[in-house]
């Protein structure tokens, strides 16, 4: 009987025959497929695909939903409750260490739990952390292990930090955590004192940045580090243009506009007479831009609204004010409350 070889880095089963699929390895004596050996010392980014279906899940199960601070306005979004409605669930939003140090992050649990009731998503907690800090790692652990289901799966939207937070809880160093959509392809597992942890491949998730940027442009426009908000008092008519990819022109009297997003992305100022010719001519402006636009205007209400812009960042605003948003076509761009403050 043969036996099945994985990839260290991304779990996809190694194969020697075929260079154009996953998995493809020079030899089987290898630990990495040659994608994610590629990554690893070149930074390229090749044939790793993205899962749409719902992986199998064992019921009576711990599944912790992760979800990266950058994906909040989708946290509850998959219904996995609905495939396997004997498990439990946890909710864990990463990377809290991109806020700010002044957020209250008390408020953004209030609100978290306040969408998940009125949603009617079954949860047993809702957890903030960071999967650098070792204070909250350590935490997680003692909190993982509290419970006694043999199974926890660790799930989420891809790029939300699930692979990192398997490494830091298993001491599987081999496995690859990095920028890229879609790098886990097939469930990874070890040990985790009596029960076992399960890194399962990330949920696909539309007109988030990989879709619409190559890997090189894309993983310098997620934010890693501590956000510092930047801040523009806006009068009506003005426009504000990320890069080549969005502009952003606002209707209403003083207004103040919160942007929250790499600190490297180049953010310009301007008049909304300016925005559409700007990017009609991207090329001779901008060195990150969209083959294509589409436009959306939004009414904005009396009270603190965040719009996200797919898993680049947000932008909060306090209305009333309408805005009209120029951006690459099919990305996600969301409206809601704002999370935070």
């Amino acid at each position: 009987m043969s036996t099945v070889i994985k990839c260290q880095g991304c779990g996809a089963i190694l194969q020697t025959e075929d260079s154009t699929k996953v998995g493809y390895a020079l030899s089987l004596d290898h630990e990495y497929c040659q994608s994610c050996y590629r990554l690893m010392h070149y930074g390229e980014a090749n044939i790793h695909f993205h899962p749409e279906d719902l992986p199998s899940l064992e019921k009576d199960s711990l599944i912790v939903m992760v979800s990266s601070i950058l994906h909040i306005d989708m946290l509850f979004s998959y219904p996995v409750y609905r495939y396997q409605s004997e498990a439990h669930f946890v909710y864990l939003i990463n990377q809290i260490d991109l806020l700010p140090e002044s957020t209250n992050l008390d408020l953004l649990v209030k609100r978290l739990t306040q969408k998940a009731q009125s949603l009617n998503v079954p949860f047993e907690d809702i957890i903030l952390m960071s999967a650098v800090n070792r204070f909250d790692i350590e935490n997680l652990k003692q909190y993982l292990s509290s419970y006694k289901y043999k199974n926890i799966y660790l799930l989420g939207v891809q790029n939300s930090g699930k692979t990192t937070i398997y490494k830091v809880l298993t001491q599987q160093t081999k496995a690859l955590a990095f920028k890229k959509a879609g790098l886990t392809q097939e469930a990874l597992s070890a040990p985790f004192g009596d029960q076992i942890i399960y890194d399962m491949p990330g949920l696909y998730q539309e007109g988030y940045l990989h879709q619409i940027l190559p890997y090189e442009t894309y993983k310098k426009l997620i934010p890693d580090e501590k956000i510092k908000p930047r801040i523009y008092q806006i009068k009506d008519q003005q426009s504000l243009i990320i890069e080549g990819l969005i502009g952003i022109t606002f209707g209403g009297q003083n207004l103040t506009a919160v942007l929250y997003c790499d600190q490297n992305l180049k953010i310009h100022k301007t008049n909304a007479a300016r925005v559409k010719e700007l990017l009609t001519h991207k090329e001779d402006h901008f060195k990150i831009y969209a083959e294509e636009y589409e436009q959306k205007a939004l009414r904005i209400p009396k009270k603190k609204i965040q719009i996200t812009f797919a898993d680049m960042g947000f932008l909060h605003i306090i209305g009333p004010a309408h805005l009209t948003i120029i951006y690459p076509k099919g990305m996600h761009l969301s409206m809601t409350e704002a999370m935070f403050e």
